[in-house]
């Protein structure tokens, strides 16, 4: 494997190539040096690859966007070609319903905007036209309420963007991501609640057995969500590597994302005769997964400390690592 490649590759570990090093900031300049300079002799392959392992190795993801960040200020050729690969492969996952695959590139075009490479109203367009899908969804005129696990994993999507940028969106488009967590609530007010329940290893976190049953998971994500914001968006289980190199990105230029299109909504229900909803609620939730509200297997002594958002950024991460153990991997 060149030179370049494994410096992509293993960016943020602690290995012989970084000297073992636990900090993001000399790693990250290593590799915008030596990819710098490759870049005139192999920018195809630098983009290729480069995009593989945002997808791979997305717990990763807040390191390759202040790298794009970085890159960005030498060759805005090349960084603008990575937002249009981006948003086309974003619309890709989206027509196919690539569930993964969307809520990766998502929080890739928030570090990217948390990079200074994307600009933060774009971010919200493509939030604010997931979350119109979601609504009409819902409408038993238009859309067709069967399927709201679908208009459920968008706003899940949005949602998890927000630990990994809600800060940047808060200060720099203010009253564009209030807009959002307006609509968010507006949602979450005319949804239905999910059944669901989850599973628990070594010990019951809570015992009195009341709470778990009361939220779904987008119930109990948005209510840790809105303790974030509440907070300010203080938040330290997420890498903010970016803020290293503040100084250098804010010059660097903004590029749009492309206009983002959701496929078509689902016939309306009403308008299908003999088509049983239980039939078409099933088809949904297979085509769009909807997770359980947690998976306990720490015990309660070993999460005092965390804020509400860490449990699920935990269960982000975790996601991203089965889905490397699960054959996801940079050859």
């Amino acid at each position: 494997m060149s030179s370049w490649r494994t410096l992509v590759l293993r960016v943020g570990d602690k290995c012989p190539e970084y000297g073992n090093t636990s900090d993001f900031k000399e790693p990250i300049e290593t590799c915008f040096g030596v990819v710098r300079r490759e870049l005139e002799h192999s920018e195809n392959d630098i983009l290729s690859f480069l995009l593989q392992c945002v997808e791979q190795l997305p717990h990763k993801i807040p390191l390759y966007g202040t790298l794009i960040g970085l890159l960005n200020l030498e060759n805005e050729d090349f960084v603008r070609k990575i937002v249009e690969c981006t948003q086309t492969n974003f619309q890709d996952a989206l027509y196919r319903g690539n569930c993964d695959k969307i809520r990766i590139l998502m929080r890739f075009l928030t570090s990217m905007m948390c990079s200074k490479v994307l600009q933060p109203a774009s971010l919200v367009v493509v939030f604010e036209t997931l979350l119109s899908s979601a609504a009409t969804t819902l409408d038993e005129e238009k859309g067709n309420p069967a399927w709201q696990a679908r208009g459920d994993f968008y706003v899940t999507c949005i949602l998890s963007c927000l630990p990994w940028g809600g800060s940047e969106l808060a200060e720099q488009a203010p009253e564009e991501i209030e807009r959002v967590m307006v609509g968010i609530e507006a949602y979450m007010s005319i949804r239905r609640h999910n059944s669901d329940s989850g599973l628990s290893f070594f010990e019951d976190d809570d015992e009195s057995g009341e709470g778990l049953a009361e939220k779904d998971f987008l119930e109990d994500l948005w209510d840790r969500i809105q303790v974030l914001s509440n907070g300010g968006w203080k938040i330290e289980s997420v890498p903010r590597p970016h803020l290293s190199f503040e100084a250098q990105l804010v010059a660097g230029k903004s590029y749009e994302c492309g206009p983002i299109n959701t496929p078509d909504q689902p016939e309306p229900f009403s308008r299908l005769p003999g088509t049983n909803y239980g039939k078409q609620k099933h088809d949904a939730e297979s085509k769009y997964p909807q997770r359980i509200r947690r998976l306990n297997i720490f015990p309660a002594s070993k999460t005092e400390d965390m804020q509400p958002i860490d449990r699920f950024i935990v269960e982000e991460y975790l996601l991203d690592v089965l889905l490397f153990l699960n054959g996801w991997f940079v050859k």
